[in-house]
Order: structure tokens, then C-alpha cells, then sequence
């Protein structure tokens, strides 16, 4: 397991690599979605274009799970507490559109939205878990 090694040059480390990430999905997603025509491109453009948008947001989630691991142990649960809390939140999200859609009580409901999801659960339960900790 990685030694903590301080959390100014951890974090420091996180924003170097979590700004180029976030900034190469901003591309991704802008060049896919205004340059691409998905109705008329073939099935591997339409693949490469998925697996270009999905790996910076794969490397963000990497780069997280790495300041976790360089944290000392009470960060390190508070974090991890609050990523469990976030993909339950996720989870139990999606199952409860899946049984919307089984029931046909919704149509639709695009998938992708459970990523950024994850982000917001997983931060709104970091920040209640900072504000319930004041006393």
C-alpha cells in the first residue's frame, strides 16, 4: 500500500493530473458531438467516439482512488466512505428507472446521466459528511 505522503504534494499531484483529464473530455465530448455526424458514421467511429469520451472520466475516477491512497487513514475513510455512498446512491438510481421502464412509467432514460450522477452523489455526501463532523 503507498505511504501518505503529505497532502499538499498529493493534492498537488491530483490537479496536475485531474485538469488535463477533465480538459481532454471537454474536447472529447465538444469534437464527438459537434464534428462527428453519429446517424451516418460507421459502428467503429461511433465506438472509438464512447471509448474517447468514457477513458479521461476512467482516469479521473483512477487519479481520485490515487489521492485516497496517498491520504492518511482518516481522509482516506471519509473519501471512501463517501464514493460507497455515492454508488449506492447511483445504484439504487438506476434500479429504480430500470423498474420505471420495466412498468412503462418512462420511456427512455439515457444511461450516461448515471456517471455524472455518481459525481454529485459522491460530493454531496462528502460535504454532509464535512458539515456533520463541525461542532
Amino acid at each position: 500500500m503507498t505511504q501518505p505522503k503529505g497532502f499538499k504534494s498529493a493534492n498537488r499531484r491530483y490537479l496536475q493530473a485531474f485538469w488535463p483529464l477533465m480538459s481532454m473530455y471537454v474536447v472529447t465530448v465538444v469534437v464527438t458531438s459537434s464534428f462527428i455526424d453519429m446517424e451516418t458514421a460507421g459502428a467503429s467511429v461511433r465506438i472509438a467516439s464512447a471509448a474517447a469520451t468514457t477513458l479521461p472520466l476512467a482516469g479521473v475516477l483512477w487519479v481520485m482512488l490515487r489521492l485516497i491512497a496517498e491520504t492518511d487513514e482518516y481522509t482516506r475513510l471519509r473519501q471512501l466512505t463517501a464514493m460507497a455512498r455515492g454508488g449506492a446512491i447511483t445504484a439504487a438510481l438506476a434500479t429504480f428507472v430500470g423498474f420505471l421502464q420495466i412498468y412503462g412509467a418512462i420511456e427512455g432514460f439515457p444511461v450516461f446521466l448515471l456517471g455524472p450522477f455518481f459525481f454529485l452523489a459522491y460530493g454531496f455526501s462528502y460535504g454532509a459528511a464535512c458539515l456533520g463532523k463541525r461542532d
